[in-house]
């Protein structure tokens, strides 16, 4: 399906959930970026981005993002202005990940706007407490992450392993679903991560409590599939690759089972968060790493973060942990 197509899809299908002038404004404000996206340089404020490469909107990256909505504030566009139209890219990218689960013809990517973050700038600082709600960073402690991976849905063992890697690896829905059995080191419990979000290929580890699942998953049940052939670690039982939207389903659902999971917010696209997702589980290995004495600079390699401050963000929680543990637990409180 052509670019054109796609987005006149997009409209029609948040016309049936939106009135009709916002979906209207998410469709142009969506024809913009994938104009943006295929065409470097056209505009008089891009002429400095004249010599990256053109994009399909399925190619795009946080970082294009970011570059996209920059260029928006210093075109004279208001902070509140390249907010919605931040939202407007983040519902285009919500509903193309469902048409890929459609059979629209789009290639499975990953979504360029889950990791977006636009709050160290300046322009956009006048949020109000809704806004600022919207970025609360959620995470399981180590214990809830047992109870999710312990009320995996069927099939059992694969599920719970998904779970199990997510968190001890940091890694995102779509890169977990991306991993090739070539990708996997079982002598060195580690994996080789080609990161299309960022394009910072790096190689995550997991720890000897998942030798014994991780190896009844390849060498037996793997194997009894009719898509044992695959060249992905997670085929499904009818294609050859899992998806990043049925990763997101498997951990909702045993999330469900768990009593785990709540109603956060509805963002201002009209879409409502669930507390615990995949996204969780990269936030919960980001967390309990800190926890547990990892370096930033460390962590920072091993979530594939182009900058710094994106890790940093977890030193707060991290920290907040420990000062309310030793006030609960520390010496004195006896």
């Amino acid at each position: 399906m052509d670019t054109d197509s796609l987005l006149e899809s997009f409209r029609s299908r948040q016309e049936t959930k939106k009135a009709e002038s916002t979906a209207d404004t998410y469709y142009r404000t969506s024809k913009k970026w994938a104009e943006w996206l295929a065409n470097p340089g056209a505009k008089d404020y891009d002429q400095n981005n004249r010599d990256r490469p053109s994009k399909e909107l399925w190619e795009a990256t946080t970082a294009d993002i970011r570059v996209f909505l920059r260029y928006q504030l210093e075109s004279g566009l208001t902070g509140g202005t390249v907010r919605n139209r931040r939202w407007a890219i983040t519902t285009l990218y919500q509903e193309l990940d469902e048409m890929v689960e459609e059979g629209y013809g789009i290639p499975s990517f990953e979504n360029p706007a889950e990791d977006l973050d636009i709050s160290d700038w300046q322009d956009l600082k006048n949020i109000g407490k809704k806004k600022k709600e919207l970025k609360e960073v959620y995470y399981l402690e180590p214990k809830d992450v047992k109870k999710l991976s312990e009320n995996a849905p069927s099939p059992k063992l694969r599920n719970e392993l998904i779970i199990r890697l997510l968190y001890q690896t940091g890694l995102r829905r779509g890169e977990l679903a991306e991993t090739r059995l070539k990708d996997v080191d079982t002598d060195e419990r580690a994996i080789n991560v080609h990161a299309a979000k960022t394009h910072l290929n790096r190689t995550v580890y997991y720890q000897p409590t998942l030798d014994t699942l991780l190896k009844r998953w390849m060498n037996v049940e793997r194997k009894s599939l009719v898509t044992a052939g695959s060249e992905y670690l997670f085929p499904t039982y009818k294609t050859d690759q899992i998806t990043g939207k049925q990763i997101s389903r498997t951990v909702r659902k045993a999330a469900d089972a768990a009593g785990l999971q709540s109603h956060v917010y509805t963002n201002a696209a009209g879409h409502k968060q669930m507390k615990v997702t995949a996204h969780v589980l990269r936030h919960s290995f980001a967390v309990q790493s800190l926890k547990n004495g990892m370096d930033t600079r460390t962590l920072q390699k091993l979530m594939g973060h182009a900058k710094i401050e994106t890790t940093e963000r977890y030193l707060r929680l991290a920290k907040t942990d420990v000062r309310d543990s030793a006030r609960k637990y520390g010496a004195g409180s006896e």
